[in-house]
This record gives C-alpha cells, structure tokens and sequence, in this order.
C-alpha cells in the first residue's frame, strides 16, 4: 500500500470509532452495552412490526380480490385420516398346497375439525367394507383348508393369495383394491373395489354416481368404442366384441353394480375380472372414461 492510500484509508475512518479507541476501556463496555441494548430494542420493534404486518396481510387478503379470496377458500383443511392396516395374516404351506392371505382392514381417525355426521358415517362405511372383506377371505380360507382336507398329502397343485392396495386417497375419494389370486393349473385373478366418500363419509356404488340409470348404456358404448380401438392397434389384443363364434360371450353392456374406482385425477376406471369380456391371458382389465362421461374434478 502506498502512503497516499494509507493516508486516503485513514481519512475514512469514522470519526466515532477514533474517539471511541481513545476512551478507556470500562467507558467503551458502558457505551457498547448501551448500544447492544438499543439495538435489541430496535430488533423488538421491528419484529413486532414485521409479525403485525403479516396478520394484516392475512386479515386483508381475501378482501382483495375474488381471484385471492377463491384461493383462500382452496385451501385444505385438516382431513380425517382413512388408512389400511393389516389384520390378519394367514399364511399356510402343505406340499404343493400354499396359502398366502393378508386381510386388510380399514381404518378411520377422525380430526378435530372434521364434521360429527361425517365421521360417523365414516366409521360406518369402514365397518361395512371390513366385515365384507372379512367374510369374503374367511370363506376362501374355508375353502382352502376343505382342499387340504380332501388332499392330506398336497400332492394337488393349489395355491391362493390375497393382498390389497390404496389406489386412490385425495381429498374426495379414498379407494381399496384387495386382489384374489388362485392358481389351480393356471391362474385366475379377482379385483374387489371399495370407495367412500370423504365429503359424505358414505361408501359409493356406480349408481350413485350418475342421476339416473341411462350411465348403463353410455359407459357400455364407450367400453366397445374402445375395445375395438385397442384391437385394430394391436393384434395380441382380444376381447369378446362381435364375435360370431363367441356369440353368447360377446360384452353387451356392463352391470348396474360394475366394479370400479376413481382415480387421483379423478377419473372414472371401469374394471372387469379376468375371463369377464376377454380371454383369460388378458388378465383383469380397465377401461377409463372420459372426463365428459364423468369426472370428480372441480
């Protein structure tokens, strides 16, 4: 550093902090305590300040301007809690007979802000869904335990499995999958849904979907449209539609009661179970509706 630098940094120096060095020490403690207590004085004020501005922004927002006020209103509240816990385990090997069955069962854990009606029909809707997936593993465990009965060597090949998957939980619907498996020679798969309501808290059929009875018709058309559609792009694809040697299992229309479930984007999924509307190789099969057929989207 030259001397004309020197002399140009000393020349900046605060004047306050040359006479501060120059005071004693005790005197520099007082003064610096005095301002630490300033500073923390001004840091309160501030604080306060910057914590009264946050709740008039909070207050005065939805005041603003409809597009803010309607995007207030989306936001979520706390929601009762649907889960699935496994409730019994069954599992059984003899020979070549093997049992793997996991029972689900569902769970409700309602919040404080959650509406009284709707938990308890909630829990309602959760104890129906239990005692039928209990009834139903419960006859197919029966019917197990009868094979092994009739086979005490396990020398038949038999094999069943059970299992269960959420395959939707938003803010409007929650839906159970709980699959089927047996295998006797070759497989053969069962899907079995249950939706419920999160808003109502009551479990939903397909009628209870639509206002009247014409959605039969209408998501049987569609189905078809699409059936044809999948087998002119791929010829591995087959299902039984205007078939002259199959005419007895051709699809016409699906069931008042037809399995499905909504999806997280709120779609409507159309299930059918294997061998239902296509040769057993197809497996279980879906079909989505369009959003103009239905949707749960706002």
């Amino acid at each position: 550093m030259t001397s004309e630098q020197l002399f140009e940094a000393v020349g900046e120096i605060d004047e306050q902090w040359v006479a501060e060095a120059a005071e004693p020490a005790t005197d520099r403690s007082i003064q610096m305590e005095q301002r630490q207590k300033q500073k923390k004085h001004r840091w309160g004020r501030i604080t306060v300040g910057v914590a009264a501005a946050a709740a008039a922004v909070i207050i005065v927002l939805p005041n603003l301007s409809p597009s803010v006020a309607y995007a207030w209103e989306k936001v979520p509240v706390l929601r009762t809690i649907v889960k699935v816990v496994v409730w019994r385990d069954y599992r059984v090997e003899e020979g070549r007979r093997e049992a793997d069955i996991s029972v689900p069962q569902v769970k409700v854990e309602p919040q404080d802000q959650a509406d009284d009606a709707v938990k308890e029909q909630l829990q309602q809707s959760a104890d129906r869904i239990n005692a039928t997936v209990e009834e139903m593993t419960d006859q197919i465990i029966a019917e197990f335990e009868a094979g092994l009965k009739d086979d005490p060597n396990g020398q038949g090949a038999d094999s069943i499995h059970v299992g269960h998957e959420v395959v939707t939980d938003t803010d409007h619907y929650f839906s159970l999958k709980v699959w089927n498996l047996e295998v006797q020679g070759s497989g053969y798969e069962k899907d079995y849904y249950y939706t419920i309501d999160r808003e109502t808290g009551k479990t939903v059929s397909l009628a209870d979907l639509f206002t009247d009875d014409s959605y039969v018709q209408t998501i049987s058309d569609e189905i078809k449209r699409q059936m044809r559609e999948e087998m002119a792009e791929d010829e591995n694809v087959q299902y039984w539609l205007d078939d002259p040697e199959v005419e007895e299992w051709n699809f016409d229309r699906i069931a008042a009661d037809q399995s499905f479930y909504i999806t997280d984007r709120g779609t409507l999924m159309i299930c059918f179970n294997e061998g239902d509307v296509a040769p057993m190789y197809m497996g279980c099969v879906s079909f989505e509706m369009p959003t103009e057929i239905w949707s749960a989207v706002d």
